[in-house]
């Protein structure tokens, strides 16, 4: 799940690698460093010059930086969105079960208890139940897009369904059945409190829901690829021509290639916030806190739905 570090601590996050791009870029460094020496020594011996001046090259680079850093730009601000996102759709539940617990606060019933329990249970189901269909990218497509077959189906066994907008619906109805439970009956504005709550959550799932189902535009991820790699792979032939010795352009086209390459492996990264990844987000931990939560404020204890 998501690293948490220290800033001020600079040598924890230069050598730290659990969570960095390392893994992934490092290949990438030593096979452009191996191209480097194997250009730099055809050409010492003599045996052929595939080096060029480095003047269209330099044109080529802006256009690559400016493309990889629009991508890590991009990449953050859908992460960040989908952080802020989550943290609104859980609280929608909390607030949900707060308000269900606080407006029938005066009621001891059995039967008004029996009321509590029924909508943190279907609360803990539809949250647990979404956060699982997140991190899942084929499940949420299949979902939106209605792709699967023998899923709609309305039987004793809804809590047991696969679709969040399927129990969504059994959270509304359990809102509804203030009527048959509680003593006083709900007052109009405060039952369309709760469906609020609930309907808010649709609203904030469906956009968390966005992110694996429309992900960053193909055709610029594509062209960024391209430019990247022929960009890269060909800097040694640049970096050479006019080098007198190999080890400063060897350094050089290391950290050049784990600076552009870690860039774009960061996009990567935060293209998907959801998942079990070191840096994802913390979706089954930040869902555990608020289902305790709901336990508390309606079951005043913790059932067999809490997870971890």
């Amino acid at each position: 799940m998501t690293v948490m570090y220290d800033s001020k601590d600079h040598f924890r996050v230069i050598f730290s690698v659990h969570g960095t791009v390392w893994p992934s870029v490092l290949p990438l460094c030593i096979v452009n460093v191996l191209f480097t020496v194997t250009v730099y020594v055809l050409e010492d011996f003599d045996v052929c010059d595939l080096t060029f001046a480095d003047d269209g090259h330099k044109i080529l680079a802006t256009m690559v930086a400016f493309l990889v850093v629009s991508r890590v730009s991009a990449a953050y601000s859908r992460f960040w969105e989908a952080r802020t996102l989550l943290s609104k759709a859980l609280q929608q539940c909390r607030q949900l079960s707060i308000h269900s617990a606080a407006f029938t606060r005066e009621d001891k019933s059995q039967r008004a208890q029996i009321w509590r329990d029924m909508i943190a249970r279907r609360t803990i189901t539809l949250l647990s139940m979404a956060m699982k269909v997140l991190m899942d990218p084929e499940k949420t497509i299949d979902l939106l897009h209605y792709t699967s077959d023998g899923r709609w189906k309305n039987t004793c066994q809804e809590l047991l369904s696969e679709d969040p907008m399927e129990l969504v619906a059994y959270v509304h109805a359990s809102i509804t059945l203030h009527k048959k439970y509680l003593k006083k009956e709900l007052v109009i504005h405060k039952e369309l409190k709760l469906h609020q709550f609930a309907s808010d959550f649709t609203n904030y799932y469906h956009e968390l829901a966005k992110f694996s189902a429309t992900p960053y535009p193909f055709p610029t991820a594509q062209m960024t690829r391209i430019f990247l790699f022929v960009w890269m792979f060909s800097l040694p032939f640049a970096l050479v021509h006019n080098a007198s010795e190999p080890y400063s352009v060897v350094l050089i086209i290391f950290f050049i290639t784990y600076g552009f390459f870690g860039l774009e492996f960061v996009s990567i990264e935060l293209d998907d916030p959801f998942g079990d990844d070191p840096n994802d987000l913390e979706m089954e931990n930040l869902s555990n806190v608020i289902i305790r939560g709901i336990e508390e404020d309606l079951c005043g204890t913790q059932t067999e739905y809490t997870r971890g």
